[in-house]
């Protein structure tokens, strides 16, 4: 990530979370009637116009890509709140929107973005410039995670370490090496309280995945290689699995294509669909 703003990636995702709602059919699989605004574009067709310009790979599936994980972390978190969860991080937040989009759970629930410095406060100026003010119960907590653990950069907050806490880790994993990715995933277990709960996104290796499907995973890695941002880590579920029990966690829940296609997408009109590359984990502090 530039040290003076957001990610490219940070940026690429808003606009696809604002494609899906203008270009894909009803239900929506999230509905974000911020993410243009955040991703810096005045109006619709503005965007519209530059995406036009762009060769957008997979453009279909990657708006599904970005709007169901959100979504299933979301739902997630719904659940969590019913069992008394009123905690939220948002780990490598970029430009998330829940906080703006969900007043009716932020009203009760204090929701935590963290992120690097320079992309919050790239974040926290554009908001300015739409004069959108932060909820109330959104905090911004600053980390530097090649300076700073999650657990001196939480300390530093108002979060109740004591108290289980939701956290979700979207779209990050494949920036960061696998030593990287481990040592977050311990950093978690270690500062938070039993009950707690983490969803996050992951890579499959493109080894493992049919011709086709590996072919997109190498076309992306270039892209953002080319941008300065290359896919550096790729985990198999079963690996990753591994990985969560030996950091402490448990109630491990697998969340790949075939569990998102039957919960989000089955009967769509508009045929959205999610590369095979995709997974997802919930799993609890035991």
């Amino acid at each position: 990530m530039e040290q003076n703003g957001p990610s490219r990636t940070a940026i690429g995702t808003a606009v696809h979370r604002a494609a899906h709602l203008l270009l894909d059919e009803d239900p929506k699989i999230l509905v974000d009637p911020f993410a243009r605004a955040f991703a810096g574009y005045a109006s619709d067709a503005e965007m519209l116009q530059a995406i036009a310009s762009v060769d957008m790979i997979e453009f279909p599936r990657m708006r599904a890509v970005f709007t169901l994980r959100s979504r299933y972390a979301e739902d997630e978190l719904d659940h969590a709140i019913t069992r008394g969860i009123d905690q939220y991080v948002i780990l490598g937040a970029g430009l998330d929107s829940f906080a703006y989009r969900r007043p009716d759970l932020v009203a009760s629930l204090n929701v935590f973005e963290v992120d690097h410095p320079a992309s919050q406060a790239w974040k926290r100026a554009r908001l300015a410039g739409l004069g959108i003010a932060a909820p109330t119960h959104l905090h911004h907590i600053s980390i530097d995670f090649e300076r700073q653990t999650l657990g001196e950069g939480l300390a530093e907050s108002i979060i109740d370490l004591g108290k289980p806490v939701f956290l979700s880790l979207l779209g990050v994993t494949q920036y960061l090496t696998t030593d990287a990715t481990l040592r977050m995933l311990r950093d978690v277990a270690v500062t938070t309280a039993p009950g707690s709960e983490l969803v996050f996104q992951f890579v499959v290796p493109p080894a493992t995945l049919a011709r086709d499907e590996a072919a997109l995973v190498t076309a992306f890695a270039e892209r953002n290689g080319t941008a300065g941002e290359p896919w550096l880590g790729y985990f198999e579920p079963a690996e990753m699995e591994r990985h969560l029990l030996a950091a402490g966690f448990s109630k491990v829940v697998h969340f790949g294509p075939k569990e998102a296609t039957e919960r989000y997408l089955r009967g769509r009109g508009d045929g959205l669909c999610m590369p095979a590359y995709f997974s997802m984990i919930k799993a609890s502090i035991a």
